[in-house]
């Protein structure tokens, strides 16, 4: 048997539509020709796959059993077409995405390193605003997509929204900073110290914050202005962190090698400071292969971003003052080991 798509495509139509004339519209046919078609695969096949009745044509048996055949293969061959189109706009185009200050200079640059690598000769173009100048960009066909908060965006009609994994952030300090030994504090304790931030407080976030200060007592700390000073470079806000008392709110991958270094220390952590991200787009525009593809490099990275993080918070999150820090040495052990090699010591300096 020698069948092409196009005529399994015309049988698959003519089982959907149980009419010649809404088949052969269908698939963009005359009816004699859509005719000719189906009368030349049953030839092919040696049954009859269709019988007429009162309000059109159905199926035979036979023609239900070929039908559920020829839908699997048409499926594989849209498939492999859409896989085909896709490879030849990815080897060449651009694609133009968005982010916030935070998933630029974490997971979307992680996604970024490996989607560049692997298709040099897409051109792209990352652009870092703002939730609310991304969403002006994403209208203006800017960018294809961007990932950002998304919690101001429940009553836009015109844009979806998939959610990504809830970020846990914590606060930090520099080595030495009054708080740094009385870890861990309240948000509300470090009131009386600039807070600085890499992106704009959203809404959801800025209410518990704006509740804490009317709450204090301190008139001096309740007056200041929060955040003291928003940067959106990663780098510049750590080494204002590193110079001052200034005091900064971050996922903690972001200061990984700050925390290992320990020239910064998580001080504290509140679930309203979470950071809570989206991919969103124009319901009205499709994504190019590119983007799509991107987006699918983009979930990967979100997820090993998570995992990393996972780990990272489980070492640094701040415990209560006694506890130990996970993956750190208890005092006593230590200092039992220093009682045990001076003892050693003592013996190996007598000849014992």
């Amino acid at each position: 048997m020698s069948l092409e798509v196009r005529q399994m495509r015309h049988v698959l139509a003519l089982a959907e539509h149980g009419s010649f004339a809404r088949a052969a519209m269908a698939v963009g046919l005359s009816q004699s020709a859509l005719s000719r078609s189906i009368q030349s695969v049953e030839r092919e096949t040696g049954s009859p796959l269709f019988v007429r009745n009162a309000s059109g044509v159905e199926p035979t048996d036979a023609g239900h059993v070929f039908i559920a055949r020829i839908r699997q293969i048409v499926h594989l061959a849209e498939d492999l077409d859409r896989d085909l189109v896709s490879e030849r706009g990815l080897q060449s185009g651009q694609l133009h995405v968005g982010g916030g200050p935070y998933p630029v200079q974490s997971m979307l640059a992680d996604a970024l390193t490996h989607f560049v690598a692997d298709y040099p000769r897409v051109v792209v173009r990352m652009m870092m605003r703002e939730w609310d100048e991304l969403l002006r960009r994403l209208r203006a066909r800017e960018i294809e997509f961007f990932v950002a908060e998304y919690s101001t965006f429940s009553n836009e009609t015109d844009v979806d929204v998939e959610p990504l994994d809830v970020h846990p952030t914590l606060t930090y300090a520099r080595s030495g900073h009054p708080l740094a030994a009385r870890a861990p504090v309240s948000f509300a304790d470090g009131f009386a110290y600039p807070y600085v931030s890499l992106t704009r407080i959203p809404p959801r976030s800025l209410e518990p914050v704006r509740a804490a200060m009317r709450r204090m007592q301190d008139v001096t700390a309740a007056a200041r202005v929060f955040p003291a000073l928003e940067c959106n470079s990663l780098e510049a806000l750590k080494r204002i962190v590193l110079g001052s008392d200034a005091l900064m709110v971050a996922p903690p991958s972001c200061v990984a090698g700050e925390l290992e270094s320990g020239r910064l220390v998580a001080i504290g952590s509140e679930s309203f400071l979470a950071v809570r991200y989206g991919i969103v787009k124009l319901k009205s525009q499709p994504l190019t292969a590119a983007g799509a593809r991107f987006r699918e490099y983009m979930l990967e990275a979100e997820r090993a971003f998570t995992e990393r993080e996972n780990e990272l918070l489980e070492r640094w999150r701040p415990r209560p003052r006694g506890a130990p820090q996970a993956g750190a040495t208890p005092v006593t052990h230590i200092a039992s080991r220093a009682q045990g090699t001076s003892q050693k010591n003592r013996v190996a300096s007598r000849g014992e």
